[in-house]
């Protein structure tokens, strides 16, 4: 088994590497080429929680990654358009994890036409990602996410705009298909440089967020039968006639200033309203980040993030192990404290490590999350 993990791990790099040797090739300055591996150690490779009643263990393993991504810009159709496409794939040396060695494909393209004197430009954006088991049957966490939006920009030069977008996604969970949504989003984006230095050295700039999405899920919203005054569990729940719906909205905000070194602060809101029982969420995130030059070549990076959940609802504590798995399907869904250290060995050759841990701060449930992390690899950029 892990020997054919191995291949498919090489076949699926391999592949990438081989279409970016290609784009090499043509390099005419618009193409833009990153590759990465390395290893890391992982103390909860299946990112599971664990406590009181939960089948789960965290399993502590060796992991491979190595990956790529090719970018390319150009003029078409008398707008401009961005396009990028990557790979990445993961190999844990763990036999009790074998769903952990997963690939992840994505493409992203975006084309702007701006609008004669003046200062609007429209366009579309597609994305699309796929990610899957390398050994065969389905990964932990794999999914498909497909999307396309339309897009307005306000504002000419990197000192004031506002970007708006509206479009629709289609998610497929591949663990467990009752997670499958679609539905419309809409977001937009301001960015503001508050000041800058009169050589531009310095600067401070706020970015704000704010974000739409409605959920039809594939599956029926669940209602409440427990006793007045018990405790929220899932042991009390029934299925409605409704199909479970929910309305995500998101607002962030971020302040980052330039100069000698490169702090960011920002803030980020989350409110989950859903027809369907427990799901209904709101989340807290402050993050801090500092990124400077320690000495020559050799830069660092801190980041420091705190969250907190509010369940409207009450904790509904999931003991069925896809649902955990979904909850912790982005990776950096925790509070966290990561650290970053790169030291550039040419124009194009650096190496990278990075430590972090991540802890749930939640003390309304039983089951807690623990995960540490170390790594060291290899970048090549063009």
């Amino acid at each position: 088994m892990r020997r054919a993990a191995r291949s498919a791990v090489a076949v699926g790099i391999f592949g990438v590497l081989g279409v970016l040797g290609i784009a090499r090739v043509a390099d005419a300055g618009p193409w833009t080429v990153t590759m990465e591996g390395g290893a890391e150690a992982d103390s909860n490779v299946a990112r599971v929680e664990t406590g009181s009643g939960l089948p789960n263990e965290r399993v502590t393993a060796p992991v491979g990654r190595a990956g790529a991504r090719i970018g390319h810009r150009g003029q078409l159709l008398g707008g401009g358009y961005i396009l990028a496409a990557s790979g990445l794939g993961r190999w844990v040396a763990s036999g009790k994890v074998d769903n952990e060695n997963v690939m992840l494909y994505a493409v992203d393209a975006r084309w702007l036409h701006p609008i004669e004197s003046r200062p609007v430009a429209v366009g579309v954006g597609i994305t699309a990602s796929d990610s899957f088991a390398i050994t065969g049957g389905t990964g932990a966490r794999t999914f498909r996410n497909l999307g396309g939006d339309a897009v307005v920009v306000l504002g000419s030069g990197d000192d004031r705009h506002l970007t708006l977008a509206a479009g629709g996604r289609d998610f497929s969970y591949k663990p467990d298909h009752m997670f499958d949504w679609r539905g419309p989003i809409a977001n937009a984006r301001l960015d503001v440089a508050l000041w800058q230095g009169a050589a531009r050295s310095r600067s401070l700039e706020l970015t704000t967020v704010l974000d739409v999405e409605a959920r039809t899920y594939a599956s029926i919203a669940q209602k409440n039968v427990c006793p007045p005054g018990s405790r929220p569990s899932t042991t009390c729940t029934n299925s409605s006639t409704a199909t479970r719906a929910d309305r995500f909205q998101r607002a962030s905000l971020d302040l980052t200033w330039t100069g000698d070194v490169v702090a960011t602060a920002g803030y980020q809101l989350t409110v989950v309203d859903s027809n369907s029982y427990g799901q209904s969420l709101i989340r807290h995130r402050v993050m801090m980040s500092v990124t400077a030059e320690l000495i020559d070549k050799l830069f660092g990076s801190a980041t420091a993030t705190l969250q907190l959940d509010q369940y409207p609802d009450g904790r509904v504590v999931e003991k069925d192990i896809q649902h955990i798995e979904f909850q912790n399907l982005d990776d950096e869904n925790r509070s966290s404290l990561q650290v970053r250290i790169a030291r550039e060995l040419s124009s194009s050759w650096s190496l990278e490590a990075r430590a972090a841990v991540w802890r749930d701060f939640d003390t309304t449930g039983t089951a807690s999350f623990r995960r540490e992390l170390v790594y060291a690899g290899i970048i090549y950029s063009l």
